[in-house]
């Protein structure tokens, strides 16, 4: 599985060099960006298909990502996924508001929230894993992190704006902190489970 999620990584990174050549909206008027990528995997199986949507509109943006298992894949893993962020733009980054993902994974429903403070504390909003247990991840390892959208989000900006996948930031998956730290590869460097 880990070569799928590798795959939806590449095709992700894919996109902003997709639309680079796309012009500009006037200034007030929203930019939007819709995108399928069909995944196949061996044998020209087809593995997943991802419809993401990214809006900029002022100092504005969100990001809404549909995950969805096809095929022969389904019969081992059964994912459907829906994730949206919107924060703010920044000088040269983006601050996420709120992230909010539904996963349907093999039968089983789980619900994830991220709230994000001005003051750079992050708020788990999701829902418990089980009654009576909770998830609670330590403040020294959430402060200034941003989700996963948000941080392929400022890749993307970055590799159109400077041409250059160098780009080191923290991301936080909920159950993961993610140190997304790009180079000349394009993968990631580090995970540090939490």
């Amino acid at each position: 599985m880990s070569s799928a999620r590798l795959m939806v990584l590449r095709a992700i990174l894919a996109v902003p060099v997709l639309f680079a050549g796309a012009s500009k909206a006037p200034a007030g008027e929203a930019d939007r960006i819709e995108a399928r990528i069909e995944i196949f995997g061996f044998a020209g199986f087809h593995v997943l298909t991802n419809r993401t949507t990214v809006e900029e509109a002022g100092d504005r943006y969100s990001i809404a990502m549909d995950l969805d298992t096809r095929g022969l894949a389904r019969v081992f893993v059964d994912l459907t996924s829906h994730s949206e962020v919107h924060g703010r733009l920044a000088r040269d980054t983006a601050r996420p508001d709120a992230y909010r993902a539904e996963v349907r994974r093999n039968g089983i429903d789980r619900s994830y929230g991220v709230d994000y403070r001005s003051d750079g504390a992050v708020i788990n909003a999701s829902m418990p894993l089980s009654p009576g247990r909770s998830f609670s991840v330590p403040t020294e390892l959430i402060r200034g992190t941003v989700d996963q959208l948000t941080a392929y989000f400022l890749l993307e900006h970055q590799l159109a704006q400077r041409g250059t996948c160098a780009l080191v930031s923290a991301a936080i998956r909920v159950r993961t902190r993610t140190r997304i730290n790009e180079g000349r590869s394009g993968m990631p460097a580090s995970r540090q489970a939490i």
